[in-house]
Parts: structure tokens; C-alpha cells; sequence
């Protein structure tokens, strides 16, 4: 039935948590209730105003844009080189004209020196038209000269569109960063809430399975300690329960670090400078160190374990729960004693392997103390055969003997070897069999006696008589 309820539990709170993780996502995703920056304020995206889509739909606008510009970039910048080339071979073309020019000039003025000279007719004529020649390059000079102008400005204009080109791609290059930053501040609110849901889902699911795994396994090995032993038992236990304990922080801690990351926070600088908190916090910490390696030492050492019976210091009760930190108690009146481990100094675990069930017997000064004896050792004897008790004692009674002699009665110390936890149920068995057995047989047990003396008069009559 309790397995049964547990299971049902369960299955209630996992469809819960179902049910508010798909309103939420939902609630996230929703166009309608978007979120748009506007002028650094965050405010409800109303219709009209751009949406994820629309950015989205920017975004790829002004990544076509760009393309467009770094083509049209690209095509003047091979204007800009043709024009370049074409001034560099029209300057060489100027270049080879003048030298023509030059030499044509030079070749006319010797034929027409020469000419001039001989009175040769023909020489003049050759020397004329070498310098029509001449002029002929100059005018084909001066036009190589204007297209190397032409030229040189198609290049310083092509490199001023190029120039005003790149500062425009530069803008746009901003604006698709400017872009790409709002679709990510548009969407990253909404997966990192999906994903804060979804780490918190997942370590809350782990707690339940830590939890209710945990039950399921102390009631199992519960049931099963009187075949692997109580000690085993009761060990197993005990770490079970710190692991559990463990668990619980790391997956608490583990789902800490996630959340921090999803959030862009970087727990690396974290851990490095946990170092320096170490340090710092040593010195005010210090005591809950000693705690954490004095619950390490009790644990590994099997100082005391869960279900065992101890007294630490003033106080004594059952182990209700111990991890690194601190001892849980319980006593008799089911009063909670937590002791942290660093304050343990010394520790009398009742119940560790075997225990005595010890005993003090008074009887009267009359008695025969041999007789006596030997009736506590007959009962028990039967004890020890007994079907239900005879299971819980380990050894015969041990007999102490005569131990002391009070004022009234003689002390008979003896005690009996018996299970861990179970020496108070044969110590107040046996007692109550030992009382039985000695008013069978007539064994006095001495108890406190008053006698009132009421004096005498001075006639030496009892004060008594007079009353």
C-alpha cells in the first residue's frame, strides 16, 4: 500500500511539472506576447512592430544587401585596375611618341642642314616630310596625354566609389551585426527559459528518484538484515543514507552550474577563484571543516552507524541520521539532538557488534547467597531456551559473583551476552522472572525500612502511653 501511494505521487507531480513546462514554452514562444528593445527599455511587442520573423527577415535582407555591395565593390575594384592598366600603357605610349617625336625632329633638322648645304632639292623635300612626321607624333602624343588623364581620373573616381562602397558595406556589416544581436536577445530569452525549465525539471526528478529509491531501499534491506546481518545491515545503511545526502548537493550544485551557463555566466572563473574564497572562508569556516573531516572519519572508521544506540557527550539516543556534517539523535521521548561532529570528543556506542545486558541483584543478609545464585543461573538457562528471548541471547549468563554489601542487601553482579539492541528486552524480561521466581520461593529483595522512635517521659513511660 505504501509503495502502492508513493508510486502514485509520483506520477502526480511528474504530469504537474508536465503540464506547467508546456504552458510555459508556450507562453515563451508566443508571438504575441514578444519582446522588442526599444530605446534600452524592454516592452511588449504590439502588431505592427517587428517580431522574430521580421528580424529574422532583416536579417537575411541585409545579408543579400551586402552580397550585392561586395559584388558591386568587386566590379569597380577591376574598373579601378583596368583604368589603372590602360594609364600605364597610354603613359608608355606618350613615352615612345615623344622619343619618336624627338628623333623625327632631330633626322629633319640633319637632312635639312644637309640640304641646305648642297642646294639638294630632294633632301628638302625629305626633310620637310619628316617634320610633318613629327608633328603627326606630337598631335598622336597629345592625345596618348589625354587618355592617360582620362585614364588616371576613371581610376581616382573608381577608387573614391570603391572607398564610399566599403564605408556603406562597413554600415551594413554593423547593421546585420546590430541585427543578428536582436534576434538573439529576441530568441535567447525565450530558449534560455526553456532550458532553465528543462534543467530544473530534470534535477527535480532526480531529487524524487533520490528520495523515494532511497525509502524503497531502507525498507528492502530492512526486511532482509536478519539474512545479511544487522551489523552489514545497519552499515549499508548508513552510507546509503550520506550518498543519498551527497546526491542531493551535487545535483543541486550541478544544476546551479548549468542554469549559470545557460545564462551566459562562466563558471570556469568561478572554480579558479573558489581557491581564493577557500581562503577566505577558511577563517571563518574553519569549524564547519573540523565537522566535514570528523563526519568523514566517523564514517570510514564505523565509528557508529544508523539504528545504533550511543551517548556523545550528555546526550544519548538512537542514530536517526549522520552524514558529514552532523549526528542526528533521537531519545526515548523522540526529542531531535543534533550534534555537529566537530564537537564528538568521545563516543559509547551501546550496540556495536554484541551487547551485555548487566545486572545488579540485591538480596537480603539472610539469605543463602550460593542458593541464590544458582536460581539466577537456572533462569537463565531457561532464557536461553526460551523459543522467543533464547533467539536474542548470545552465551550462557556470566556470574560475577557477590559484588557488594550496602547497608540492607547484598549486591549479586552478573550479566548475559545478547544481541546489539536488544539487552534492555532480556535485562527487563529477566527481572521480571527473577521477582517472580524469589517471592516463589521465598527470597527476600530488601527494600528502605522506617521505624519512628517516639521517645519517653521523664517517668520513664513511653511518650506514646500518654496519648
Amino acid at each position: 500500500m505504501w509503495e502502492y501511494n508513493n508510486i502514485m505521487r509520483i506520477k502526480i507531480i511528474i504530469l504537474t511539472l508536465l503540464i506547467f513546462l508546456t504552458l510555459n514554452v508556450r507562453s515563451i514562444f508566443s508571438d504575441e506576447t514578444s519582446v522588442n528593445r526599444t530605446n534600452g527599455k524592454i516592452q511588449d511587442a504590439a502588431p505592427g512592430k517587428e517580431s522574430v520573423t521580421k528580424v529574422e527577415e532583416n536579417v537575411a535582407a541585409t545579408q543579400q544587401i551586402i552580397k550585392e555591395k561586395k559584388e558591386a565593390v568587386k566590379e569597380v575594384r577591376q574598373q579601378a585596375e583596368q583604368a589603372i592598366a590602360e594609364k600605364k600603357e597610354a603613359e608608355q605610349e606618350v613615352q615612345l611618341n615623344k622619343e619618336a617625336v624627338a628623333a623625327t625632329k632631330q633626322e629633319a633638322a640633319v637632312l635639312k642642314k644637309e640640304a641646305a648645304t648642297k642646294s639638294d632639292t630632294e633632301l628638302l623635300k625629305k626633310s620637310r616630310i619628316l617634320e610633318t612626321k613629327a608633328e603627326k607624333l606630337e598631335k598622336e602624343a597629345q592625345l596618348y596625354s589625354e587618355k592617360v588623364s582620362v585614364a588616371e581620373s576613371k581610376a581616382q573616381i573608381a577608387l573614391e566609389q570603391i572607398a564610399a562602397k566599403e564605408i556603406r558595406l562597413e554600415s551594413l556589416q554593423k547593421s546585420l551585426k546590430s541585427l543578428q544581436k536582436e534576434k538573439i536577445d529576441k530568441t535567447s530569452l525565450a530558449k534560455k527559459a526553456a532550458g532553465v525549465l528543462t534543467i530544473l525539471f530534470l534535477a527535480l526528478i532526480v531529487l524524487l528518484v533520490l528520495r523515494f529509491g532511497l525509502k524503497i531501499f531502507m525498507r528492502h534491506l530492512t526486511k532482509k538484515s536478519i539474512v545479511i546481518g544487522r551489523e552489514v545491515a545497519i552499515r549499508i545503511k548508513t552510507f546509503a543514507r550520506m550518498f543519498g545526502w551527497l546526491g542531493i548537493i551535487l545535483t543541486i550544485t550541478t544544476a546551479s552550474f548549468f542554469i549559470l551557463e545557460t545564462f551566459g555566466v562562466s563558471v570556469a572563473p568561478l572554480i579558479a577563484g573558489a581557491s581564493i574564497v577557500g581562503i577566505a572562508f577558511g577563517f571563518g569556516g574553519q569549524y564547519l571543516i573540523r565537522d566535514v573531516i570528523s563526519g568523514f572519519f566517523i564514517l570510514i572508521e564505523d565509528q557508529y552507524r544508523i539504528d545504533d544506540v550511543v551517548k556523545i557527550g550528555e546526550y544519548s539516543g538512537l542514530v536517526a541520521d549522520i552524514n558529514l556534517r552532523i549526528t542526528t539523535l533521537r531519545d526515548l521521548e523522540s526529542h531531535v539532538i543534533i550534534i555537529p561532529n566537530g564537537e564528538i570528543k568521545a563516543v559509547i556506542n551501546y550496540t556495536k557488534e554484541y551487547a551485555h545486558a548487566l545486572l545488579d541483584m540485591g538480596i537480603a543478609y539472610k539469605e543463602n547467597v550460593d542458593q541464590v545464585m544458582d536460581v539466577i543461573k537456572e533462569i537463565g538457562k531457561e532464557m536461553r531456551e526460551d523459543k522467543y528471548y533464547g533467539v536474542f541471547i548470545l552465551d550462557d549468563l556470566e556470574m560475577f559473583g557477590v559484588d557488594n554489601f550496602l547497608d540492607s542487601a547484598v549486591i549479586i553482579k552478573f550479566r548475559i551476552k545478547t544481541l546489539p539492541m536488544k539487552q534492555w528486552d532480556v535485562s527487563r524480561e529477566f527481572k521480571r522472572r527473577i521477582k517472580n521466581r524469589f517471592d516463589k520461593l521465598g527470597i527476600e529483595i530488601p527494600f528502605p525500612h522506617r521505624t519512628i522512635y517516639w521517645g519517653k517521659n521523664k517517668d520513664g513511660s513511653q511518650s506514646g502511653e500518654n496519648a
